[in-house]
């Protein structure tokens, strides 16, 4: 092999392809001396008189600008204008043809924090937006985080809401703070369904001091006796319904209303009292 040959065989390709175009150039342009002088004579007006070719010298120039441009716009990813266009990229990116498809993983101690349509309508949001698998995982294990966080720090943010109402009604309620939390406790003794004592003990609604204070006015009403019996002596709701419970009690002879001697007797007539109370006033 020639060293002519071996030179050629190891220049690099925007050598290569500009040596080519420089040959070619000669061909059409004329000889190389001349061709360095004014190597775009031979074009038309329109492409010679170009602004953009003045930032060249020769062809070689040129060539390697085309060589670096081409580079360059083959390593760009066009961007999608069209819905189909937009799908055809999302399917590329590894979406799955149907959101019914993403496998989505939450922890068994975490399902009932997560409910079933909203995570079906969560696949149906990642679908329409391109997401793939790994993408929709790492969000989902975003919120089971926070959702976890959320929860182990219930406890400490709710014992400071407690202080916090504590604080408020100690400075409005002042000597008679103890008196109307025992009040309220009545009142949710007595007319608290689990329901309510459930939300009052296990979120923040307990802790709200318009709340208490609520419960404190009722609680007002309600005698220790009848908060100590509340199974067998719920008030009723409605004057309609206490007048109901009257004459309920009435037709019964053996009720302890009508026996001085039964250990609820006095319970008996207290609630009556309050019946009494509740149908036609004080």
């Amino acid at each position: 092999m020639s060293d002519e040959q071996q030179t050629t065989t190891t220049d690099n390709p925007e050598t290569v392809i500009a040596n080519q175009m420089q040959e070619t150039a000669n061909t059409v342009l004329g000889s190389e001396s001349d061709n360095q002088n004014d190597w775009k004579s031979s074009l038309s007006e329109e492409i010679k008189n170009d602004p953009t070719l003045s930032n060249f010298k020769d062809v070689e120039g040129l060539a390697k600008t085309v060589i670096h441009q081409q580079k360059v716009l083959g390593s760009r990813v066009p961007i999608p204008k069209t819905d189909e266009e937009k799908a055809e990229l999302y399917n590329k990116l590894g979406r799955p043809e149907d959101p019914s498809k993403y496998e989505i993983n939450v922890p068994n101690e975490m399902v009932d924090y997560f409910k079933k349509e909203d995570v079906e309508q969560f696949k149906n949001v990642a679908h329409k937006i391109g997401l793939n698998n790994d993408q929709v995982n790492a969000l989902m294990e975003y919120q089971v985080q926070s959702t976890q966080n959320t929860l182990n720090n219930e406890g400490a943010v709710m014992a400071q809401q407690k202080e916090q109402a504590e604080e408020v009604l100690k400075k409005e309620w002042g000597y008679d703070y103890d008196k109307n939390v025992r009040a309220a406790d009545r009142a949710l003794s007595v007319y608290g369904d689990d329901e309510l004592k459930n939300l009052l003990t296990q979120t923040s609604a307990g802790n709200n001091p318009a709340v208490l204070k609520f419960l404190a006015t009722i609680g007002k009403e309600v005698t220790e006796d009848m908060a100590q019996n509340t199974t067998n002596n719920r008030l009723a709701t409605s004057p309609l319904d206490a007048k109901e419970e009257i004459n309920n009690i009435m037709a019964d002879t053996s009720h302890a209303y009508f026996d001085p001697s039964h250990p609820n007797h006095e319970i008996a007539v207290e609630k009556m009292r309050q019946l009494h109370e509740k149908v036609y006033g004080k």
